[in-house]
């Protein structure tokens, strides 16, 4: 049953979004509207909701907590950073945190911590004078290590990296890294997921089947 859960609920879909430029005579709709005393929500904002729909196939987006970007439909909620223009959808079962005061990402927990997720944003572009891309990721990977973590598994492509192991503490981790274009600048979004050998299968499973990421193009 709780697999069956997991399998339902527990997707986390990392959607890295490009600006979109496409013209549109769509404006906000009544779903799209915010309570809580919150301003209406500028149009921008309604064309990438409105792209949640299409590609999620989801009606009716709401926004939760203004301050730190949260949003949900049916019962699933995301996380939408506007600092970086990058969106992470999870589970409602998580709790989530206060967005960083750099503003670059949040973190998620399960109810009783034994899965917690990280997602942040680092701007490139100011290092890739003194740094190729690859060289940019062997250090991070090295930080990782410098930080006592033990790294058992590696793949590092042209624009990503990811990697498995266990941390110090003794928890099993995966983190993915991927340099991308926001607001015509180069940015990099990690995601980390650490959990407890005890959830090991379910954490794998929401690795496996329900990590994926996207691109919208730019006209």
């Amino acid at each position: 049953m709780w697999l069956l859960l997991i399998r339902k609920y527990l997707c986390i879909v990392i959607l890295l979004l490009c600006i979109v430029n496409k013209n549109t005579d769509t404006l906000i709709t009544d779903s799209l509207s915010i309570y809580d005393n919150h301003p209406t929500l500028d149009i921008s904002e309604a064309k990438h909701l409105q792209w949640v729909d299409s590609v999620l196939r989801v009606k009716s987006v709401k926004l939760v907590d203004y301050r730190n970007g949260i949003y949900q439909y049916d019962d699933t909620r995301f996380y939408w950073n506007r600092t970086f223009d990058y969106f992470l959808v999870y589970p409602s079962s998580f709790t989530h945190g206060e967005e960083s005061d750099l503003g670059n990402g949040n973190h998620f927990v399960n109810e009783d911590s034994t899965i917690c997720l990280n997602v942040y944003a680092t701007y490139f572009d100011v290092s890739k004078d003194d740094y190729s891309l690859r060289e940019w990721f062997d250090m991070m990977i090295d930080s990782e290590v410098e930080q006592g973590n033990r790294i058992i598994k590696k793949d590092i492509t042209d624009h990503s990296y990811t990697i498995e192991g266990n941390t110090k503490s003794g928890r099993c981790f995966y983190s993915k890294a991927i340099c991308k274009k926001a607001y015509e600048r180069d940015i990099i979004v990690t995601v980390k997921l650490k959990y407890t050998r005890s959830v090991k299968k379910q954490a794998e499973e929401i690795v496996d089947n329900n990590i994926h990421l996207y691109n919208l193009p730019r006209e």
